[in-house]
């Protein structure tokens, strides 16, 4: 006998239950969660249960904000007690640079309606009074931090699927999973089998293997984690009101009441992988690591020292148990690349809190197509086949024992490195190449003289000046980029080109040697990713995006192949791309070409030589000056790197990293992905309807056509920061008359116009050209101007030139 269900969850800790939930509180009344074991019975049984806002991502913390908010209403919603505790919550600061950090975080929360309020010393103490404050700065406050307990919560969030009619079936373990001639899947549990149409993979420490069972994986590392729970103490029995929650930042350990005692938990600096391979025994059930106290002697110094009244305590019991990271700590969610109708929830380094808001956007994204938040941050899809289980464990144990490290902007992690890297990585390196990783790829940030490094800070790095040279070095000359990790898809096929219509806003260019840039939009409008795609005279047509956003863009286009006769090929690794920019490119290319770059039109391409190098050369410019792509074979990147430089010499060249692009593209007025381009946002409030075409259907454009005639209610503007500022990195406060109107998405200087930016996200009404508005920067106020954009070259003169 054969059970039939539209959809099956696989695993039932608090993300799988959650999701289940959702789903049927949404009105699907055909989902269907299976269980290994019992509920509960991976990491969520042995969790902490601690629940919080705080989070470096803006919409994860507003998703943690909803768990935590779902889970203290449970109670009155499904008849169930979940042994919610809402007491509040301190971070502390050891440090100034703490404190600089929650200056920030501070600015952020007040950006998306959330309570986090700096603190004294005193004013810890006052609310803590078992605490040790003496060597303390300060701290924040969060009025939302808590706990609950992790079984009841789950329990509750299954009590409440069942009573929207979803099925819950226990002791069910997956053994198999085949793909039906129909596209349904079918499922094989102990001797019963199972047939769907979508499978959510929430198997906790056992996500890696479901996902081998349908030829795919998730880098997902199991780790052990311990914490204790100390006997009853006189002194926390006394207080007459429970303890809030602590978060000793710079010390790297959370502390909680529990009943009448406290929970100790210190981040292992000594961290440890779960069992022999970081796999765990199918068997496997509700238990435990032997305890191992001696990994926890530096964490409990600290928290003794934090808390004198623990010299005295017993310890009632310990736990050790394994939890699941991510590379980079985050979830990993969202439709597998690759595998239609295969979801993943997994790598939860904070399941509790996050739990409740991940069913949620789970929900959404099974049925609905798409999240209401932009989630790209911990879409599944910033991984690919790079992610190896051995650059999964090297990063786990960076970042595990660094749980509350501080949060730098631009921060990059020294692990697993160098992976993939282009021809020229080491001539970049020879001349003072700082590399940042991403999707994977080595490539520079900029460059330094002598030999320096990164040092992060919130206020003007050590590299911001030499950034500066090089940005203005290139407008005055000619820079060099390595552009080589942006994502490379080859779309051809007898529909290639109704298939690119269909998919992006603008005409796709139907003649040779033509290009245009598409934006990719969702059902709502909201906008996926955008793309620059040339017409390649051979029927099929060459598109670049952004090097994040490789996997998501092709599971985009894969998704809404339909019908189309169309081939979506990942090309990325197949070809180098070199950027020239500036006044003196063309005769740089020129001088080295037989082609003529006098007579080559902006938004065109010619294949080209350059040396003895044939190039596809696009004449586009992320920076706003005069500028060219010249994509070329990888293995021909080298050759084409030595000609440029070696001609350089004559023409000013200089090499120029990513930092700098991304200030001069603020300057320029041009939004990046991420950042202003995300699926919370329509072309409409973005400005960038003039990419949208009024002639040709395409996803998403009866949204557009619906907003032409009407005001947006958001909208970007680009604004002068008073000189004295800080930078901004994104997410501060912008106000207006004291009340919140929008937050930054993007900051820098413009060292063309010599003026320090911000990019903001806000109410319409306050756009006006030379009206002020006070930005929050580092919980100081600072004056902003909005400005005309683009600040630099508004007509186009040196872009056109």
């Amino acid at each position: 006998m054969t059970t039939h269900a539209r959809i099956i969850i696989i695993g039932g800790g608090i993300v799988g239950t959650s999701t289940l939930y959702h789903l049927a509180k949404a009105g699907e009344k055909d989902a269907l969660l299976l269980e290994r074991r019992q509920l509960t019975a991976g990491a969520t049984w042995h969790a902490a249960g601690n629940v919080h806002t705080q989070s470096a991502y803006a919409n994860l913390s507003a998703l943690q904000a909803y768990s935590l908010r779902l889970y203290d209403g449970l109670a009155e919603e499904v008849g169930q007690e979940v042994g919610s505790h809402i007491v509040g919550g301190f971070f502390l600061a050891q440090t100034k640079e703490r404190m600089e950090e929650f200056k920030h975080l501070a600015g952020k929360f007040r950006s998306i309606g959330l309570e986090y309020d700096l603190v004294t010393p005193d004013e810890i103490k006052a609310k803590y009074p078992l605490l040790n404050v003496s060597d303390l700065e300060g701290g924040a406050w969060d009025p939302e931090e808590g706990y609950v307990d992790p079984y009841s919560v789950t329990m509750g969030l299954a009590a409440g699927a069942r009573k929207y009619g979803g099925k819950i079936k226990q002791n069910c373990q997956v053994d198999s999973i085949t793909r039906l001639p129909s596209g349904q899947w079918r499922l094989t549990a102990n001797d019963e089998v199972f047939e769907c149409e979508t499978i959510v993979n929430c198997a906790g420490f056992w996500a890696r293997e479901v996902a081998e069972m349908v030829g795919t994986t998730v880098p997902i590392t199991n780790m052990e984690h311990q914490y204790l729970v100390t006997d009853t103490m006189p002194e926390v029995a006394a207080l007459g009101y429970e303890l809030p929650m602590i978060r000793d930042c710079d010390s790297q350990y959370y502390l909680r009441q529990e009943g009448q005692g406290l929970l100790l938990g210190p981040w292992e600096q000594n961290c440890r992988t779960a069992w022999s391979k970081g796999r765990a025994p199918w068997s496997f059930g509700q238990e435990l690591f032997e305890d191992d106290w001696d990994r926890l002697g530096d964490g409990l110094a600290s928290i003794f020292h934090r808390v004198p009244a623990l010299d005295s305590a017993g310890i009632k019991r310990g736990v050790n148990g394994a939890i699941s990271f991510a590379p980079d700590g985050r979830p990993m969610i969202g439709p597998m690349p690759g595998v239609p109708n295969f979801f993943v929830a997994c790598g939860f380094l904070g399941g509790i809190a996050q739990g409740g808001g991940i069913g949620l956007a789970m929900s959404q994204w099974i049925l609905e197509g798409e999240t209401e938040l932009d989630l790209h941050f911990i879409d599944v899809a910033r991984f690919g086949d790079w992610t190896t289980r051995e650059f999964a464990r090297e990063r786990t144990h960076e970042i595990l024992p660094i749980r509350y490290e501080l949060i730098y902007p631009g921060i990059e992690r020294k692990t697993g490195r160098p992976l993939k890297t282009t021809p020229i990585y080491n001539d970049l390196l020879s001349h003072g190449a700082v590399m940042g990783q991403a999707y994977g790829w080595e490539r520079p940030l900029w460059y330094a003289p002598n030999g320096e490094v990164d040092e992060p800070s919130f206020q003007r790095p050590n590299w911001w000046d030499h950034v500066g040279r090089e940005a203005t070095a290139m407008a005055a000359g000619c820079g060099l980029s390595d552009m080589s990790s942006y994502g490379k898809f080859r779309i051809s096929g007898p529909d290639a080109q109704a298939f690119l219509d269909h998919i992006g806003s603008a005409k796709v260019p139907s003649k040779p040697g033509k290009v245009a840039l598409l934006l990719m939009l969702n059902e709502r409008g909201g906008i996926v990713g955008d793309i620059t795609i040339e017409n390649s005279d051979d029927g099929s047509f060459y598109c670049v995006g952004a090097t994040m956003g490789v996997a998501l863009y092709q599971r985009w286009m894969e998704d809404h192949a339909g019908d189309f006769a169309v081939s979506i090929e990942n090309i990325t690794d197949q070809f180098a791309a070199i950027g020239i920019a500036g006044p003196k490119s063309r005769a740089l290319l020129n001088t080295l070409s037989a082609d003529d770059f006098d007579d080559f039109p902006f938004m065109s391409s010619k294949q080209i030589d350059i040396g003895r190098v044939r190039c596809t050369a696009i004449r586009i410019s992320f920076s706003g000056e005069l500028g060219w792509e010249l994509h070329c074979p990888m293995l021909n990147q080298k050759a084409l790197f030595d000609a440029l430089m070696t001609e350089g010499k004559n023409h000013d060249l200089i090499l120029m990293g990513g930092r700098a692009m991304g200030m001069l593209r603020i300057e320029k007025g041009y939004r990046s992905w991420g950042a202003e381009m995300t699926t919370e946002v329509t072309p409409h409030a973005a400005g960038l309807q003039r990419f949208c075409s009024k002639t040709k259907d395409y996803i998403g454009r009866s949204v557009v056509d619906r907003q032409r005639d009407i005001a947006p209610a958001k909208v970007f503007v680009t604004v002068e920061v008073d000189a004295n500022a800080p930078p901004c990195w994104g997410t501060e406060p912008v106000l207006k008359d004291g009340q919140l109107i929008g937050y930054v998405t993007s900051g820098g200087m413009g060292w063309r116009c010599g003026k320090m930016l911000a990019v903001c996200w806000i109410d319409a009404k306050h756009r006006t050209i030379g009206g002020a508005l006070d930005l929050q920067v580092l919980g100081q106020i600072y004056l902003a101007k909005v400005l005309a954009d683009p600040v630099f070259d508004p007509n186009n003169q040196h872009l056109l030139g």
